[in-house]
């Protein structure tokens, strides 16, 4: 590759990686709504509320103005600014008035085009709110043994020993449960906390949160954190609260009302909150002139949104009885998750409770070929059809689930509570002011850091200190566009990580600098000498930043965890562009100086400079 190719890759390099960096450093646009229930008074006295809001905390930072939606017409306020985080879309998100699902940072063109995305900040930078939870699978373990003593499980077995086939088959699938429910292996652990992560998440996601991360932590702990979040009693109190489980029926065949609501889905689909949702409801059954003892239910499937991300997604609709059927007090806490080979399909088989097996006999008696939907929390998630009278107390749901659904759904039906009772194992808030300080200070660490690197690189080594420093700002810019790329969330260790990279990065430069300047100074010509001093220097440069390496994997790795993973990843990042610009970068800037320019000397530092004419060293 010659100075010419090598140059011009850098500058497309370059151009790339500053889009990619683009939606941090450019003015974003948020577009806050109201709630749409609100009349155009409360709407008027929302919006003069948020703009003293905005007045009181964010003047001189943003700027705003009150107007009308182009297409909708709805009133809104538009906020226009710099790095806009997800800690302020949520504060935003709590002023009166305002729906918090429609609190929208608007996109620009390279987030659509090449995926770039703004930098996400740690707690510890923007503020908000960190939990640990942890499965208090010990108590858990006492009460089930004290439920189901061993004099009680063996009575069991007796009686199945003695009893007639139908009833063994009965008191087989019973023993089975109450064995699989007292096996508290890693597996059984892991699998609950990641139903009990999977409630959490709808709950968080049910209130609007911008950006929550949610994620397991080994085989019994999840972390939740919750950027912006001001109260941390109500984050855990929705946390905590029991799933709502109902079960209600379709209407009849030919299911005339369903069908004519499902021509209405699809604006529901486009809908952005749940209160825009509702109201929408509210109209469709208007227009289809529903009767009262119905309502209109959403069917919510597990689909891969545009980013890859896999969420809960409405896909249609149901008209349902209001009335409800089953309770999840009629549901025992024998509910679990099966597979049958020969049919290839996962199922979840339930037992009922002496009242509702009462109930389940007369309902499913009386209407078979009617759907028996699941609701948890006012979303459809199974709609089985009744085949046949049930009326032995126990019985299956099957549909075209995935074994992690299926999972889901059974440890949800368990009295609609939590899979494990969780206990919180460590809180940890900060406040925006305090974030908004943390930001501050760590990128004038960074700024001082790079500063005080690049003059010394300029006092020491003069032009091609000037050099360097290029190739130190080009560093910062693609450590900057990866994390942009692979949607790192940046915390204060990962800061402490850049400005220590910003150190290393020159490290690189002053080992090939001092090669060279010894190559010069055994009267070597200037090109032998620049060709000589990058061979040389080459290896020395990836072996001493190979075993910085080492470590930064180890950091980042599992070994590593919050914020210990957070600086290796960022060393690790730091070093991979570090060798990049200084065995790349540099190379070809200081080539370009010498095959390119007709330059009389070019300094390499105090007691010398080389001469271009001849490739001389001039002391």
């Amino acid at each position: 590759m010659n100075i010419k190719t090598r140059l011009f890759f850098i500058v497309v390099v370059v151009i790339f990686f500053t889009l990619l960096v683009w939606p941090n450093i450019s003015q974003r646009e948020v577009n806050v709504y109201f709630l749409p229930t609100l009349t155009q008074e409360e709407s008027q006295d929302a919006s003069k509320n948020l703009q003293e809001y905005l007045q009181r905390n964010y003047s001189g930072r943003y700027t705003w103005e009150a107007g009308n939606d182009q297409k909708t017409g709805e009133k809104m306020v538009r906020i226009l600014g710099p790095f806009i985080q997800a800690a302020f879309l949520n504060e935003m998100g709590q002023r009166k008035g305002v729906d918090p699902e429609r609190v929208l940072l608007q996109q620009l063109w390279v987030e659509r085009t090449l995926k770039a995305k703004p930098f996400k900040l740690g707690l510890d930078l923007q503020g908000g709110m960190n939990l640990v939870l942890e499965g208090d699978f010990e108590t858990m373990k006492e009460a089930l043994q004290a439920k189901f003593p061993a004099e009680y499980m063996e009575k069991l077995k007796q009686e199945r020993d003695s009893a007639k086939e139908e009833k063994r088959k009965e008191l087989d699938f019973k023993i089975k449960q109450i064995e699989t429910s007292l096996d508290f292996s890693d597996e059984r652990k892991k699998n609950d906390m990641a139903g009990a992560m999977e409630i959490i998440r709808s709950r968080i996601d049910s209130t609007g949160v911008s950006e929550p991360l949610i994620r397991l932590q080994g085989n019994d702990k999840i972390e939740i954190s919750l950027p912006g979040v001001a109260s941390p009693q109500q984050a855990k109190k929705i946390i905590s609260s029991t799933a709502k489980v109902e079960y209600h029926l379709s209407e009849p065949d030919p299911m005339p009302f369903t069908r004519r609501a499902n021509e209405h889905v699809a604006g529901y689909k486009d809908m952005e909150s749940d209160a825009q949702r509702r109201m929408h409801l509210k109209e469709v059954a208007e227009k289809i002139s529903l009767p009262q003892e119905y309502g209109i239910y959403v069917y919510w499937e597990k689909r891969k949104n545009e980013d890859g991300v896999v969420k809960l997604a409405p896909t249609r609709f149901m008209v349902l009885e209001n009335e409800i059927s089953l309770s999840g007090d009629d549901i025992s806490s024998n509910v679990y998750a099966n597979f049958y080979p020969e049919q290839m399909q996962h199922v979840i088989e339930f037992t009922l409770t002496d009242e509702g097996r009462t109930k389940f006999a007369e309902i499913t008696t009386k209407n078979t070929g009617r759907q028996l939907a699941v609701v948890i929390d006012e979303k459809v998630r199974s709609a089985p059809n009744i085949r046949e009278p049930i009326t032995g107390g126990s019985a299956q749901i099957s549909g075209s689930f995935t074994q992690q659904e299926a999972q889901d759904i059974a440890l949800i039906m368990k009295e609609g509570a939590l899979p494990v009772p969780i206990k919180i194992a460590e809180e940890r808030s900060v406040g925006p002011t305090l974030g908004q300080e943390s930001i501050e200070k760590g990128v004038f660490a960074v700024l001082l850091g790079f500063l005080s690197v690049a003059g010394f690189m300029i006092l020491y080594y003069h032009g091609a200190g000037v050099v360097a420093d290029i190739a130190l700002f080009l560093n910062l810019l693609f450590i900057a566009g990866i994390f942009a790329l692979m949607d790192f969330t940046i915390t204060l260790p990962g800061l402490a990580g850049i400005v220590l990279t910003l150190g290393m990065a020159v490290d690189a430069n002053v080992i090939i600098f001092e090669r060279i300047r010894e190559e010069l100074r055994r009267g070597k010509p200037l090109k032998v000498a620049l060709e000589t001093g990058f061979d040389r220097a080459t290896w020395t440069v990836l072996d001493s930043n190979l075993t910085t390496m080492i470590a930064a994997v180890v950091l980042a790795s599992r070994l590593g965890a919050g914020p210990i993973k957070g600086f290796g990843v960022t060393l690790f990042v730091g070093i991979i562009t570090s060798l990049f610009t200084s065995l790349y970068i540099t190379k070809a800037i200081l080539y370009g100086i010498v095959y390119g320019l007709n330059l009389k000397k070019f300094s390499i530092g105090w007691g010398g400079y080389w001469k271009m004419q001849k490739g001389e060293e001039k002391k």
